[in-house]
């Protein structure tokens, strides 16, 4: 009679854990997958420099896929370095940037979509 209850009792446990581990996740939007004939999407990660930066990575990703697709050649290059030293710790980033264009690119920022959980902001922009 013991083992019938301790197995419902671990029967029920289970269920419960089951339940708690099966949270909606939030799907990523369709034009991640499936952007528009004159649009790009970029995305990045976190940035050590904060949010803006954030947005700007990625929307400069997705301007560097519009130039590509033109034959534009736009060549960026990122270097970040760390010290730590007991308690302390300091980061620098130095970024460069070569372009040779022969045409511009206009872009406007249509959509944009934080996955909170990676901390990967994507972005949708649209050549004028």
């Amino acid at each position: 009679m013991q083992t019938i209850g301790k197995l419902s009792f671990f029967s029920l446990l289970i269920l419960a854990l089951t339940a708690c581990s099966n949270t909606p996740q939030m799907s990523l939007p369709n034009w991640i997958d499936n952007p528009g004939k004159h649009q790009a999407v970029g995305n990045c990660g976190s940035h050590a420099l904060g949010k803006q930066k954030q947005k700007e990575c990625a929307m400069s990703r997705a301007r560097l896929e519009l130039a590509a697709r033109q034959g534009i050649e736009i060549q960026s290059m990122s270097v970040m370095t760390e010290q730590a030293n007991n308690l302390r710790s300091s980061s620098q980033l130095n970024q460069q940037t070569v372009q040779e264009i022969n045409s511009k690119i206009k872009t406007r920022l249509v959509e944009s979509f934080l996955d909170r959980g990676q901390d990967i902001l994507w972005v949708l922009v649209e050549e004028l």
